[in-house]
């Protein structure tokens, strides 16, 4: 049976709308030279994608590449896991695609600022892309991926899971966490909703 990363290599549709609409851009090849990507870790590493901004996904070890985390590496120097596997990975992105909003709203790591988050950003989705839903649906039917329907917590779990994958800079000092400190509090937009509601 075909990987799941197989079937996004050769599905140049599903690949097009992951890049489009999920900021996950497959590379045509994957590269095992993290330096050229100014970062380390003490194991095999496998980059196969990237977003827009700069940052790349990367597999971790040599097992099967279902089994395999995935880690996320910013180009601001910031990393983490963002998936126990790739299935797991893809299904979180697909149900929830601006999870680095959740990172970046979660008061260093807090599971309640995410999901207080996770509302606005929804919102703020659907008036970005108001056929999400359905581009959602489409994925999910092509990839045979699950519904996360708890977003934060998988995202916020996979975070702390263990094994703690340490990823550093070509100068071997470590990078910073994903988790960053702003809260729903430090978004005028959200804080006048909030004080509106109450």
């Amino acid at each position: 049976m075909k990987s799941l990363y197989n079937k996004i290599i050769d599905n140049p549709e599903i690949a097009e709308v992951l890049t489009d609409y999920f900021d996950f851009e497959i590379l045509g090849v994957p590269s095992y030279n993290t330096e050229s990507y100014y970062f380390n870790v003490e194991d095999t590493v496998k980059v196969i994608a990237q977003d827009a901004a700069g940052g790349v996904f990367a597999f971790v070890g040599s097992d099967d590449e279902e089994n395999l985390p995935i880690i996320y590496i910013s180009s601001e120097g910031q990393a983490g896991k963002v998936g126990r596997n790739f299935k797991e990975f893809i299904s979180l992105m697909v149900s929830c695609p601006n999870w680095q909003d959740l990172l970046k709203f979660s008061g260093n790591g807090q599971l309640s600022e995410m999901v207080k988050a996770l509302s606005f950003l929804e919102d703020e989705l659907l008036e970005d892309f108001p056929n999400i839903e359905d581009v959602k649906k489409t994925v999910r039917s092509e990839l045979s991926i699950d519904i996360i329907f708890n977003p934060a917590d998988v995202l916020f779990m996979t975070m702390k899971s263990e094994p703690k994958i340490v990823v550093i800079d070509n100068d071997g000092d470590e990078l910073e966490s994903l988790f960053n400190s702003f809260t729903v509090m430090d978004n005028p937009e959200w804080r006048n909703k909030l004080n509106n509601i109450f």
